[in-house]
């Protein structure tokens, strides 16, 4: 009994200190966790309903219903049954619009996306998840199957911004066989994933391989974090020295110098636009590897070019490279910023609201035909032109409620007085958001 007790205040103060080790955790007072009724998320659950206890914090628990198997109920019923012993509040979410392809990848993001979203409207900042060593191991065999990079071989951090919420993992270093024995410790129940055994998926042929070979599943442990640090040391030598060839432009678009690929290895200029992309085109994902190596050949072959890639528009033009937004995907980018609100619209611009009225945000493209702005567009029709149409049509536009516009990029100014108290910045091109992908 009492080297059950010692094994308990070990570990809980082997986690308590991962967690304290950041500075967010002591500054935010809500924080939410996915459990999923599996022996990783439940022992976490565990674990930080006693980190937030001790530290006066709440702890709001998601549990994310895919409804893809039988067992999803009793797994949700069983998580419910936890918190309501643990005294934590409880929320099951349900996923209503399942694809017909890419299933479990797709089942994936709808997960950290909706959750994110409602721990957005309850003020959560943090999100914890259960992943622990064995998924480093496994994820690293995956995408050395496929020819992977070296970001792919560096795939799970510890704490990763994402959906405009923080994931953090502090059961990362721990193995699969510790947390089952802790479970076996703490007496906690829980419901195995019928899924990761089954073999049509990848990451359950990988496993069973894996669960016969510690001595290279420590040593894939090993490899991802020696490549995280590589990718840590290049990506800090890229954003040192080749933001000497870009301009990133106060209307939220690039200009890159067509010349980087002359001086810099094919690995960081694709390495550079992933980043890029991710960061113009506002997604949380990279595009593949192998499409921007096309782009890299054709650039090698002094090909000029312009497609559409992660919703931004590439344009490949005599001695200059453009990104810039694509006009289609912010289309319906539209959102209300109330009296003395900050925003961050299309993650180009921050948008701060000092006035008493609410206003509306939308992309330039959905009013440039409306007849009653046609006055406007007429007078300022100098202005307008020096910003090329691709770009124009992904400025923001800030509208009251009765119609009177502010459009600062085009210096139109229908809000008289009020325009003083809104106030419009360019985003920093180098943004924390995208810090797991560059």
């Amino acid at each position: 009994m009492q080297n059950v007790k010692k094994q308990k205040l070990i570990f809980e103060k082997y986690i308590f200190s991962i967690v304290d080790s950041y500075y967010f955790s002591k500054y935010e007072k809500s924080f939410g966790i996915a459990v999923s009724g599996g022996p990783d998320s439940m022992l976490l659950l565990h674990i930080i309903n006693k980190w937030v206890k001790k530290k006066n914090k709440t702890l709001k628990v998601f549990t994310f219903n895919h409804n893809l198997r039988s067992e999803s109920i009793n797994e949700a019923l069983l998580v419910k049954k936890a918190c309501k012993k643990l005294k934590c509040d409880f929320l099951k979410i349900d996923w209503k619009k399942k694809p017909n392809t890419a299933i479990m990848e797709k089942a994936r993001t709808a997960r950290y996306s909706e959750i994110s979203n409602i721990c957005k409207q309850f003020g959560i900042k943090t999100l914890f998840l259960g992943h622990h060593a064995d998924d480093i191991a496994e994820t690293v065999s995956m995408r050395l199957l496929k020819s992977s990079d070296i970001e792919g071989l560096c795939p799970i951090f510890k704490v990763r911004q994402l959906f405009n919420i923080k994931l953090f993992r502090p059961l990362l270093e721990i193995k699969k066989n510790q947390i089952l024995e802790l479970n076996q410790i703490y007496k906690i129940s829980f419901i195995q994933d019928t899924s990761n055994y089954n073999k049509k998926y990848l990451r359950a042929r990988v496993r069973k391989i894996l669960a016969n070979e510690i001595e290279l599943k420590n040593k894939l442990i090993k490899a991802s974090e020696l490549f995280c640090k590589l990718r840590f040391l290049t990506n800090k030598f890229i954003k040192l020295n080749l933001i000497n060839h870009i301009m990133y432009k106060k209307e939220g678009y690039l200009i890159i110098n067509r010349n980087i690929f002359k001086l810099y290895p094919e690995y960081m200029l694709i390495n550079f636009l992933k980043y890029s992309l991710s960061r113009i085109g506002n997604k949380n994902y990279p595009p593949q590897t192998k499409l921007l190596k096309q782009i890299y050949i054709s650039e090698k072959k002094k090909i000029n070019f312009s497609l559409a890639l992660s919703g931004c528009i590439i344009k490949v033009n005599n001695n200059k490279i453009f990104i810039i937004r694509e006009f289609s995907n912010i289309s319906k980018n539209k959102i209300y910023i109330n009296q003395y609100e900050k925003i961050a619209w299309d993650n180009r611009f921050l948008i701060t609201n000092n006035t008493k009225l609410k206003l509306e945000i939308l992309p330039l493209g959905k009013v440039m035909s409306c007849p009653e702005y046609k006055k406007n567009f007429i007078k300022n029709k100098k202005n307008i032109k020096k910003i090329p149409y691709k770009v124009r049509i992904t400025l923001p536009v800030i509208k009251t409620l009765e119609g009177l516009v502010f459009i600062p990029h085009l210096s139109i100014y229908e809000l008289n007085n009020s325009i003083i108290n809104i106030k419009l910045d360019t985003i920093d091109f180098y943004n924390k958001k995208y810090d797991n992908i560059f």
